[in-house]
């Protein structure tokens, strides 16, 4: 792809104009507007400006720009040899020119039959494990399950915490909670209408005094152990039950390829270990949906303290982002891309 048709694309994503992205980035519009048909290229401080307003890699545009991205420079000054290497690898599958082998003496062509992974080598990777907070995560799972402008309904949003540091405008967010008179269990869409659900309601029972204080309180928000939760169960099975309810409503609205994000943590409940994210796993698996990916969250900040008589449990510090698809199982992942069949 051409930097730019990319560039032309992402302004469009963003709902800008051509003068309007112009004025950001600080140049005429008629000379963006060249950038865009290829007429000229673009300076890397102009990539940088539109990198960052976009919400867009920089490394990406660079190269599309035949660049070599800045933070790239330093490594292959460092080890050319081995940096021709990776390179001469990874473009080896294009059929651009014959292979090359690197060794550190230099380059020598000659063929081979070995077929070699497409892609460029880099370490620039999102991991399964995170030390961070959920603003910090969640933009990276969004960025590798959906497609930007897809319809996003976020059944429990508080306050928008995980949001925070999501462009607006890159995807069409339907944001709904407890509070503002939507039930996860019962969403005012219809059938097969989204292209993405993310599930955070409170994931554990309150055993009362100041244990949680800070985060959502169970019994207030859907009225665990009473007649009102619609549930016959209490504490943990209860917390389980909305889980549930709530995943097979997700599955009625969401199209079909559509990705279920859901956080959760386990607990310990009534002195027994409860790993939620298994039993949560078990059951939406048993009702249309892969599991994609699970997602590690590390918090920085030490647990408040606690009173105890004899420590007999590992105090959790962590939590989990889980990502599912609702499918017919005949079919793998291959990227937000995916969406765009929509059915």
């Amino acid at each position: 792809m051409k930097f730019g048709t990319r560039l032309e694309q992402l302004r469009k994503v963003e709902g800008l104009g051509l003068k309007t992205l112009a004025k950001k980035v600080k140049v005429n519009h008629s000379y963006l507007s060249r950038i865009e048909s290829g007429a000229v290229h673009p300076s890397e401080q102009i990539i940088r400006r539109l990198a960052q307003v976009l919400g867009y890699d920089e490394a990406e545009l660079m190269l599309l720009a035949d660049r070599i991205p800045p933070k790239w420079r330093s490594t292959i000054k460092r080890a050319p040899h081995e940096a021709a290497f990776l390179i001469a690898e990874s473009i080896q599958d294009y059929k651009t020119t014959e292979i090359s082998n690197v060794n550190r003496k230099g380059l020598r062509l000659r063929k081979s039959n070995r077929k070699s992974p497409d892609g460029i080598p880099t370490n620039n990777l999102i991991f399964s494990a995170h030390l961070g907070t959920n603003d910090e995560l969640f933009p990276l799972i969004l960025s590798l399950y959906v497609r930007l402008g897809s319809k996003v309904a976020d059944v429990t949003y508080g306050k928008g915490v995980f949001w925070k540091n999501v462009p607006k405008g890159r995807y069409n967010l339907l944001a709904t909670d407890i509070d503002m008179g939507v039930d996860c269990r019962s969403l005012p869409y219809e059938d097969n209408s989204i292209d993405c659900v993310v599930l955070d309601p409170p994931y554990m029972h309150t055993p009362g005094g100041t244990a949680h204080v800070g985060h959502q309180n169970f019994e207030g928000y859907y009225k665990n152990n009473s007649s009102q939760n619609g549930s016959s169960r209490k504490y943990h099975e209860a917390v389980l039950d909305l889980y549930f309810a709530a995943g097979v409503e997700a599955c009625r609205v969401l199209r079909n390829e559509g990705i279920f994000i859901v956080k959760c943590a386990d607990e310990v409940c009534a002195n027994q270990q409860r790993l939620t994210h298994v039993e949560i796993t078990n059951e939406y698996a048993s009702n249309g949906f892969l599991v994609e990916d699970l997602f590690v969250l590390l918090r920085r900040n030490r647990p408040g303290v606690s009173r105890v008589l004899r420590q007999v449990h590992a105090r959790k510090n962590h939590s989990y982002f889980m990502v599912f698809r609702k499918s017919t199982g005949k079919s793998r992942w291959k990227g937000p891309s995916q969406l765009s069949g929509r059915g």
